[in-house]
């Protein structure tokens, strides 16, 4: 009997070796994958080291991120109903200047005011929907003639794993279907402090494999639906951000059929511009989000499809 009392906690304190030695792989993956993926990320975390600290919970973050990161409405001069262009880091212009972005050029050529409410980094479709459930929402934006989603098959990560990236030490905002319905998760805390990296990855890189395609038209027909309680002449546009042939082939799971039978309208940016966007000229330094060079491609081409809706 004592033998196997030995036995047993000896093994046991090998299998908690084990998990921290799998841990410590985990946090020194995250940390060099991160500075290798995301150049300068790192040094943005220490430059500003009590924010995961300072926000409670995603509603806070977000005043914050409403108040100091979105980026401001521009063309407001036009008499034009504006656009209203939603996402995340893509959408928004991460890595470029204010005349840079895709929002800053549909506005210049449409001759309309455009409001990004696109995130700087992480989330997307969460952050749409989130901010379409909002009445503060609807007093910050006038009826737009254009909703604009930017779609990257990174989102499909993001609806299952809310933070895929470890690094990341802010409170998450994550959905659950239930109840027929996207409802706010309950723990809305700091998601990335409390959850061990192990499984954070683990759980990031089982999602593809399992992941429900109704899931993501969910997002976009609950947000249209909440979008169509205040606005009644808008059309809402999904572009596809195509960048090779893997996401070419995750984006044909995506039931397009459904969506459009809701009303929307998609467009994807190999259609727009013949080629998938793969080339080191389309990216920033990051080798991740969109260049200047990009968007001067696909600008042009986005608004003279725009021109053919009206």
């Amino acid at each position: 009997m004592k033998k196997l009392i030995k036995y047993f906690f000896i093994t046991l304190i090998n299998l908690i070796v084990l998990i921290i030695l799998a841990e410590m792989a985990c946090y020194l993956s995250c940390i060099f994958s991160a500075d290798k993926n995301y150049n300068g990320f790192l040094n943005k975390i220490k430059e500003y080291p009590y924010k995961w600290n300072q926000f409670k919970n995603f509603d806070s973050e977000y005043e914050y991120i409403k108040n100091e990161k979105l980026r401001k409405p521009i063309g407001l001069n036009y008499k034009k109903k504006p656009i209203l262009l939603m996402g995340c880091s893509f959408a928004y212009g991460y890595g470029l200047n204010e005349d840079e972005n895709l929002g800053y050029k549909l506005s210049k050529l449409l001759n309309r005011p455009v409001y990004n409410r696109a995130f700087e980094w992480l989330w997307g479709l969460h952050t749409m929907l989130y901010q379409a459930r909002r009445e503060d929402f609807y007093k910050e934006v006038p009826e737009p003639s254009y909703v604009i989603y930017v779609f990257i098959t990174d989102h499909i990560n993001r609806i299952s794993a809310s933070n895929i990236t470890p690094v990341f030490y802010v409170p998450h905002l994550r959905y659950i279907y239930k109840n027929g319905r996207l409802e706010r998760e309950k723990f809305q805390s700091r998601y990335n402090l409390y959850m061990f990296k192990s499984y954070t990855i683990l759980r990031a890189n089982s999602i593809l494999k399992h992941f429900d395609y109704k899931l993501l038209n969910e997002y976009f027909i609950e947000t249209k639906a909440e979008f169509d309680k205040h606005w009644k002449n808008y059309k809402f546009i999904i572009l596809l951000y195509d960048e090779n042939e893997f996401n070419n082939s995750i984006m044909e799971n995506i039931e397009v059929d459904d969506l459009k039978k809701n009303g929307f309208i998609i467009i994807s940016t190999k259609d727009l511009i013949g080629r998938y966007l793969n080339k080191p000229e389309d990216k920033i330094e990051d080798n991740f989000h969109p260049s200047n060079y990009a968007w001067s491609l696909i600008a042009p081409k986005l608004a003279d499809k725009i021109k053919e809706l009206e």
